[in-house]
């Protein structure tokens, strides 16, 4: 079953329970039992909906990416950085209020 069908299938269900809800106002008990199977329905429908769309999910392609190849530093580029004086942090100028 396609899963717009699934939907359709739901919001007939949602009608009949509608109607029965109606009825079951108007005062007849008997569709107080139509209506809650109407909505047990729904529920039931729901969950398989929610089982089809992830199986749906979970079988489409997955997009590949290409992996960043991490290269380690040499070891002159680690003692070239190691040599560098660190840079002393600026420091910012008073404004004077008046």
């Amino acid at each position: 079953m396609k899963l717009s069908e699934s939907i359709t299938q739901m919001r007939v269900a949602l009608d009949n329970a509608e109607a029965e809800i109606k009825s079951l106002e108007g005062g007849r008990k008997a569709a107080s039992a139509r209506a809650r199977k109407s909505l047990q329905s729904i529920k039931g429908d729901a969950h398989s909906l929610r089982k089809a769309i992830t199986a749906t999910t979970k079988a489409m392609p997955v997009k590949n990416r290409t992996k960043v190849e991490v290269v380690a530093p040499t070891a002159a580029a680690v003692l070239a950085e190691e040599l560098e004086e660190p840079e002393k942090p600026k420091r910012k100028k008073r404004v004077k209020k008046e």
